[in-house]
């Protein structure tokens, strides 16, 4: 992927995440949070003020699709690049951005805070892709035994650390904290275990590089 490429994929994400706030101001401010708040779909019908909210979500989704696109193809073309099994595979260093949506997961507070929506807790995962930044410095690298080593000893730490930071979630969930209230309980595991598997998927990366770079 190059970085046009890149660019032009943050434009259009910063002008679809515009386009959808203005939308969800003027929905909140003269259409009665229609489309931004919950509602019954069964009963719906159809008015001219709901075009910019819907039309602000038909973007957000041809984005989303078409960056679903764009990556399925630059990783489908770094894979053909990378047939000999004794290089790594070709990705841009910038890929490392696609770690920015883990941003995503603040929403969290405000959607449970509105109307008690936990589920975007769960975009902190994507924290985990600040990986592909190292992954994309090592990119076409000679897969040899020292590399080999390098990434088992890469991805063995970095399960250790999970697993160790799992086990203190669950103990403390387990200790009691939140027993009170189990809403808040749900939301510590979901963000907590969405951040342990994003560090897991950082640090198998970052570790590689650094052994391999000797760092």
């Amino acid at each position: 992927m190059s970085k046009q490429q890149i660019k032009r994929l943050a434009v259009l994400g910063v002008l679809c995440a515009a386009l959808l706030a203005a939308a969800a101001v003027y929905s909140v401010c003269f259409n009665d949070s229609r489309w931004v708040a919950p509602m019954d779909l069964s009963t719906y019908e159809f008015s001219p003020r709901d075009l910019p909210m819907l039309a602000a979500g038909a973007c957000l989704l041809a984005y989303v699709l078409y960056l679903a696109a764009v990556c399925l193809r630059a990783a489908f073309a770094g894979r053909r690049q990378s047939q000999d099994a004794r290089y790594t595979r070709s990705l841009s260093p910038w890929l490392g951005l696609c770690g920015l949506f883990g941003f995503l997961g603040f929403a969290g507070f405000w959607t449970y805070a509105e109307w008690g929506v936990i589920y975007p807790f769960i975009f902190f995962i994507f924290f985990g892709l600040f990986g592909l930044f190292f992954e994309g410095r090592l990119s076409h690298t000679m897969r040899d035994e020292l590399f080999e080593e390098n990434r088992r000893r890469a991805e063995s730490t970095a399960y250790k650390t999970g697993f160790g930071l799992l086990f203190v979630v669950i103990w403390l969930v387990g200790a009691g904290m939140f027993s009170q209230n189990v809403e808040w309980c749900a939301i510590f595991m979901l963000i907590s275990i969405s951040l342990v598997y994003a560090l897991v998927l950082f640090l198998s990366r970052y570790l590689l590089y650094r052994y391999e770079k000797a760092e």
